[in-house]
């Protein structure tokens, strides 16, 4: 008899042992704070949803095409605390169909990342291609707008409550050295209008940032070599860093990635 108990004790105490680990780790997934990144599938967005799935934050990383997006699928498949979901950020009805999807979901970081630069040849003053100054426009300043009026909500919910935009410095007025009409346009009309949102949103205690996430060797810059450029890998975590310490008294900023201010 004594020996049935102790071997239903030698049994018993491993699988207790289990199930508190799978409680504390369950407990630990609640309390992650969670983060939304718009334009995940490459880039700095994938090496940002990286990032922070290795710190166990629950991403929700979206992009137009996830059934193509293989690098963003092994990272989901490597972090359960990430999920993807298909987001075009010019198609509203898209966002808001989102939004509904994770409406009792508290976003700590709303962090609008897409954008497109339009390409070279459509940006050649005297051969302007308005349809794409349109789509730039629709992508990189209407689609933030848009989500950060979609997600209000799950942001106040959260503890920390930021909405950070991935911006340029190609978006200053006094830094303008000519060319990209249509993105210089669009990340200056973005830091326009988030600067104005931060205004509003300070009194509710939402911070909003503008972040410049450097000279990146991404497919915006291919066929570019110069020395200050850096890989996603470092850019990601330069942003990572910097979203972490954006405080409410930061909000409206314009900052490279190093967290000196830019001029407008």
């Amino acid at each position: 008899m004594n020996g049935r108990v102790s071997l239903l004790a030698w049994f018993t105490v491993p699988i207790v042992m289990l199930s508190i680990g799978i409680a504390a780790d369950a407990a630990l997934a609640a309390d992650a704070p969670t983060v939304l990144i718009t334009g995940s599938s490459r880039g700095i967005g994938l090496e940002i949803t990286r990032r922070y799935a290795e710190q166990g934050w629950r991403v929700i990383a979206t992009c137009r095409t996830p059934a193509k997006a293989a690098a963003l699928q092994e990272i989901a498949d490597a972090h359960p605390n990430v999920s993807i979901d298909a987001l075009d950020v010019t198609d509203f009805a898209q966002i808001d169909a989102l939004a509904a999807r994770y409406a009792d979901t508290p976003i700590d970081v709303l962090l609008n990342n897409a954008g497109i630069s339009g390409g070279s040849d459509a940006q050649n003053f005297g051969e302007f291609d308005y349809p794409v100054f349109d789509q730039v426009m629709a992508v990189n300043v209407l689609g933030p707008l848009k989500m950060s009026e979609a997600f209000i909500g799950n942001v106040a919910a959260s503890q920390q409550k930021k909405i950070i935009n991935i911006t340029s410095g190609q978006g200053s007025i006094t830094r303008n050295f000519g060319g990209q009409y249509f993105y210089r346009a669009s990340k200056a009309a973005l830091n326009m209008v988030m600067r104005t949102l931060s205004i509003e949103l300070k009194k509710k205690g939402i911070t909003v940032g503008l972040l410049s996430p450097g000279f990146v060797r991404t497919d915006f810059t291919k066929g570019l070599d110069f020395p200050m450029m850096i890989t996603p890998q470092e850019s990601a975590a330069a942003v990572v860093s910097l979203i972490e310490s954006y405080a409410l008294a930061d909000t409206g900023t314009y900052v490279r990635n190093n967290g000196e201010p830019i001029p407008w």
